[in-house]
């Protein structure tokens, strides 16, 4: 290399880490070259401390396909749970019995788990737990959530 290409390339890396570490990018780079491993905001996982996220998660999912079996918005199921609501009763006004709706949330609830397993969220037998809990008749808040909070008082 000429002496004049070896000052124009040091000079051309200069200007580049200047302007990085103006933008602040050159930390964060440093930083995830000797890291390697994910930072918790670029995964679906929550972070080491959250030792509970993997319940609020399978919770989530359930509500969700609850909410989609009854064909309504989250808002507006839980804002009918908060009421007094029961979600026997939306089924009913669905014109589901218990046993339709404990299929169709299962056949909702499955893909959500299996996305939840698949990013590592939750284990595969977590997922297996739920399905088999939701088959032997545990739906949540089928009797509203009255019955949840006389559960843990």
């Amino acid at each position: 290399m000429t002496p004049f290409a070896a000052v124009a390339v040091k000079t051309v890396g200069a200007a580049g880490a200047a302007a990085l570490l103006s933008l602040g990018l050159a930390g964060g780079l440093a930083q995830a070259a000797s890291n390697p491993t994910p930072s918790p905001s670029a995964t679906t996982k929550a972070p080491a401390t959250d030792t509970r996220a993997d319940r609020r998660a399978i919770a989530r999912a359930v509500f969700e396909s609850e909410a989609d079996v009854l064909g309504i918005a989250l808002k507006t199921l839980r804002d009918d749970l908060t009421k007094g609501q029961k979600v026997s009763d939306l089924a009913k006004d669905k014109g589901m019995t218990k046993e339709q709706f404990e299929t169709k949330l299962i056949a909702s609830v499955k893909p959500r788990l299996a996305v939840l397993v698949d990013h590592k969220v939750i284990t595969q037998a977590q997922a297996d737990r739920v399905v088999d809990r939701i088959s032997k008749g545990y739906v949540p808040f089928w009797d509203g959530l009255r019955r949840l909070a006389a559960a843990t008082t």
